[in-house]
């Protein structure tokens, strides 16, 4: 995305001004000054829907063990493009290009955080980043709630967590306080396996004979 230039700006203010590293590559990555509203899909700009709710319920759905793969793609492309584009494929692409690091903060293996499970240990951390309420702002943007995001430390009460997930699924051995914290708060460290209702089902039926 291009910055706007003023009306009447002379027409050297178009031009790049901004000082280039030397033997900068040509492939390096543009920088991310600007949020942005839309993702290309096929040379075309296709304007998305970018609050951070609407790409946490993206990231809820797309771990519901009840939806097939097709439900899942159909959902994604409601859910966050404003005009459908016709290349699924690619649209799911952009799309998960767009939400980027889907990953626990830096230094956590993937796979460790379930968003809607979370949300609660996260959003504090996240708050006192942005500096006001998120869950109160009208408008949020999903780059926006993730640079916060990626911030959380690990002396916050998510970071405790996430540590002894990972340390827990590479079979780790546990200090005497992550036993201790562990015992207190069992609940928000292990994760339940997440069923189908079809195998929730099954397992009941199995589990009550």
């Amino acid at each position: 995305a291009t910055q706007p230039v003023a009306a009447n700006a002379p027409a050297s203010a178009t031009a790049a001004t901004q000082p280039v590293a030397a033997n900068a590559p040509d492939t390096a990555p543009a920088p991310s000054y600007v949020l942005p509203t839309a993702v290309t899909v096929d040379g075309r700009a296709y304007p998305v829907r970018t609050d951070f709710r609407v790409i946490l319920d993206l990231l809820v759905m797309l771990t519901d063990p009840d939806l097939t793969d097709g439900d899942k793609t159909e959902a994604l492309l409601r859910i966050f493009y404003e005009e459908r584009p016709e290349n699924r494929r690619a649209a799911v692409e952009a799309c998960l290009d767009f939400i980027e690091p889907r990953t626990p903060p830096p230094g956590a293996p993937r796979n460790l955080v379930d968003w809607e499970r979370d949300f609660d240990l996260m959003v504090a951390p996240v708050n006192r980043i942005l500096g006001t309420e998120c869950r109160a702002l009208p408008y949020l943007h999903w780059r926006s709630f993730l640079a916060a995001y990626l911030e959380i430390g690990p002396e916050t009460l998510f970071g405790r967590v996430l540590r002894l997930r990972e340390k827990l699924r590479g079979g780790k051995k546990l200090e005497k306080d992550e036993r201790a914290f562990l015992r207190r708060n069992r609940d928000l460290v292990i994760l339940p396996t997440r069923f189908s209702s079809g195998e929730e089902a099954l397992l009941s039926e199995w589990t009550s004979t």
